[in-house]
């Protein structure tokens, strides 16, 4: 069982979550590559895309270390 002493749960939902939160990560930063070579002027794009990118790269760290 892997916790954190905050959240409890089991190692294989936080394996799950780990890679979910991946999977969004790796989404979000593709579509701010996207938004800044493709999509001239569309700053607001690429600054939401990269934060969510950061966010969940972090969210998917955490539950990494914590499974």
């Amino acid at each position: 069982m892997g916790s954190d002493g905050l959240i409890e749960l089991d190692q294989e939902t936080w394996v799950v979550l780990a890679k979910y939160n991946l999977l969004l990560a790796t989404l979000f930063g593709v579509l701010a590559l996207v938004s800044r070579t493709m999509l001239d002027g569309n700053q607001p794009m690429l600054v939401e895309n990269g934060a969510l990118a950061v966010l969940f790269g972090a969210v998917q760290t955490y539950a990494w270390l914590s499974a």
